[in-house]
């Protein structure tokens, strides 16, 4: 299990991620250290199917179901990968938000004896999260790709959704408003799989994470 001063990600796995600041996001903020630390969790904790790969606090900010949630969207795959996010919408409430990010990467897939390189089309992920208590912390930034504290604040998680669901009413949908909007984005190789020798190597994590916390 890992320790929660020093983050280990799941057997197989080499997961970078990067955030892309934009008038109506910043990765730096309050929010963006909650958005990132809980998005960045998840996504280890599906690999490892395990609260224990996310970050210090994750399983005290998920919603009760969140083992079921992990084992549902698991993967089962090796891979080595650089994840960008961005985002799409904001819906706030007096005591709620539920942010709609944009997710696209580039990287390797080890299957058939051999690594596939590829980047993948753009998906829509939604959290939906309290924001009634405590702050989570301003000003993360660093060269570690993990915080080594709890950085949740009293913030907890409500929702989490991989291809949230569209309103029949609202066009384009928020898969095309993803493929649509890719400002900030660099440019991305194409989504058909090609041999590579040697797996890839991730980008550095961006804002990133400090070494003990602020």
């Amino acid at each position: 299990m890992p320790s929660p001063t020093e983050h280990k990600q799941p057997r197989g796995i080499d997961l970078s991620f990067r955030w892309i600041t934009t008038p109506e996001f910043d990765p730096l903020s309050s929010e963006g250290t909650f958005v990132r630390a809980y998005v960045e969790s998840y996504e280890l904790a599906r690999d490892g199917i395990g609260t224990e790969w996310g970050y210090p606090g994750f399983a005290d900010a998920s919603p009760p179901n969140i083992e079921q949630m992990l084992k549902t969207n698991q993967l089962g795959v090796d891979y080595r990968a650089t994840q960008f996010y961005r985002l799409l919408r904001r819906l706030s409430g007096p005591s709620s938000t539920t942010i709609t990010l944009c997710r696209y990467g580039e990287g390797t897939v080890f299957s058939k004896k051999t690594w596939w390189y590829s980047s993948w089309k753009p998906i829509p992920i939604s959290i939906t999260f309290t924001t009634a208590d405590a702050d989570p912390p301003a000003g993360e930034r660093g060269s570690r790709r993990a915080p080594a504290l709890n950085v949740f604040g009293g913030w907890k998680t409500t929702s989490f959704e991989l291809f949230p669901a569209d309103s029949y009413d609202v066009q384009p949908s928020l898969v095309q408003q993803c493929q649509d909007d890719v400002r900030g984005l660099p440019l991305l190789p194409p989504h058909k799989p090609q041999k590579q020798s040697d797996p890839f190597t991730p980008l550095p994590p961006s804002p990133g994470w400090p070494d003990a916390g602020l």
